[in-house]
């Protein structure tokens, strides 16, 4: 039986926390694979480490107590994110178990896991590219002073990680192309398939089957005849607060019964601004009462918003995270059955638009965006089968290619026989120092026994001369 050492981050969706933070999502779906292949055929002990994050709870812990909590399959310890001691803390929870294998996912906890001293093959998850996140954070706060501490942050996972995996195919091209500038692409290293793709997964919780006792008095108010276009979550840096307020407030003109309602707000730490911009706007306009803002609602609760919803909205900035990145908002919409109305350019959006589970417009078009908003309210008013087709279609996609088994098969591949990177130990530099200097005059050296020295020598002149 492996032993396997999975390091991510919480609150878990279980937790019933009202933030349910992209980062924990990604642990659960891993965890939850993992047990799911463990049922099937008992083969994993499996020792969970979160990495907590503090700012999603509405009480924050910010004590620095190793906690192990109660789980029927796994072990689980949980250690504060603020916790000054994360990484001796972690060390020792490997030291005790002794891993056959160390799963980190998510770039914190990657950075983290490759920084144990261990002998035990590594996986680390990277679940969005953090340099595309750290330059829309950069382009929002107006400095690029946050550029190195992530660069330094992808450097040790890439340079220490034995497989990786992506969220997106874009985001597996950026990381190859990391590899190879860190001299991990290698001749030992040749053939090997260093970098997974494994999307989102998104399956149904235990509390969202069940009918929840729980109420929303800002949905329960709205007017029956109300359609409502669902956001759901944070105002991150990649979100384009301008097009959405446009193309949402211009479908209101035209559009009597149309509510915008929002759960969640700001994120804590990382942007305040775009949410704060977004509401500003609204203040403005002469259908603000129309836009209802929930807050951060509890998991327990979010099946309330999905089934008074008529349909979902996402709209993102034109600029690298999105090319790279996911968006969990998209899955769950789908999920619940909600056709999506959404901007293209993540993977995710692109495959709303394949499947046919909803409409996707341009990048800053709230033009075009406008008009998806008021296809989708002409289809609902006029109860047409086109509608619902949006429904079903999202459905079906979410359940065959988005389930915890199909997503994380590569993962499950890798652990039938775990090794480390052919290229571990191998140490290659670019670009100065004595050991580059000993390489370049080597590779001058094969140069002239392939070519001959008179022809070398020929071929210098005729540079020189030229």
């Amino acid at each position: 039986m492996k032993r396997i050492l999975l390091i991510g981050n919480s609150p878990l969706p279980e937790e019933n926390s009202a933030v349910r933070p992209a980062a924990a999502l990604r642990t659960w779906q891993f965890l939850k694979g993992l047990e799911r292949a463990n049922a099937e055929n008992a083969r994993f002990q499996i020792r969970l480490v979160t990495i907590d994050m503090p700012e999603c709870r509405e009480q924050a812990d910010e004590s620095s107590v190793l906690v192990q909590r109660e789980a029927k399959n796994y072990e689980h310890f949980i250690v504060s994110k603020n916790d000054p001691e994360i990484s001796q803390k972690i060390q020792s929870l490997h030291d005790d178990f002794h891993p056959d294998v160390i799963i980190s996912v998510n770039t914190h906890p990657s950075y983290i896991a490759a920084g144990l001293k261990s002998l035990a093959p590594l996986w680390s998850d990277l679940n969005g590219w953090i340099m595309a996140e750290a330059q829309a954070q950069a382009f929002k706060m107006g400095s690029n002073d946050y550029l190195d501490h992530y660069f330094q942050m992808e450097k040790r996972v890439i340079e220490a990680a034995d497989k990786l995996s992506a969220v997106s195919k874009a985001e597996a091209g950026a990381l190859l192309g990391e590899l190879g500038a860190f001299g991990r692409l290698n001749k030992e290293s040749f053939g090997y398939k260093f970098v997974e793709h494994v999307p989102n997964g998104t399956e149904w919780l235990e509390s969202e089957k069940k009918e929840s006792e729980l109420r929303l008095a800002a949905i329960e108010n709205l007017p029956k005849e109300a359609f409502v276009l669902l956001w759901v979550g944070g105002y991150n840096t990649w979100v384009d607060e301008f097009t959405l307020f446009k193309g949402v407030n211009e479908a209101m003109a035209q559009c009597p019964n149309l509510y915008f309602v929002s759960t969640g707000g700001q994120i804590s730490g990382l942007d305040g601004q775009t949410f704060e911009k977004f509401q500003k706007m609204i203040v403005e306009s002469e259908y603000k009462d129309r836009f209802v803002f929930l807050g951060w609602v509890e998991t327990a609760a979010m099946p309330i918003a999905y089934a008074r919803a008529q349909a979902g909205i996402n709209v993102d900035r034109r600029c690298v995270e999105t090319l790279t990145g996911a968006r969990n908002r998209i899955n769950e919409m789908m999920k619940f059955g909600l056709p999506v109305i959404t901007t293209r350019g993540s993977e995710i959006a692109d495959e709303v638009a394949r499947v046919g589970a909803g409409l996707s417009v341009k990048s800053g078009d709230h033009v075009a965006l406008a008009a998806a908003i008021k296809r989708i309210y002409g289809e609902w008013s006029a109860g047409s089968d086109e509608f619902k087709e949006y429904s079903r279609k999202g459905v079906k996609y979410i359940e065959a290619e988005c389930n915890y088994s199909v997503t994380l098969a590569p993962l499950l591949e890798w652990l039938e026989n775990p090794r480390p990177a052919p290229d571990r130990g191998v140490d290659v530099k670019f670009g100065g120092g004595a050991k580059w200097a000993a390489t370049k005059a080597r590779m001058v050296w094969r140069y002239l026994r392939a070519n001959g020295f008179k022809k070398s020598f020929q071929k210098f002149l005729q540079k020189v001369k030229g």
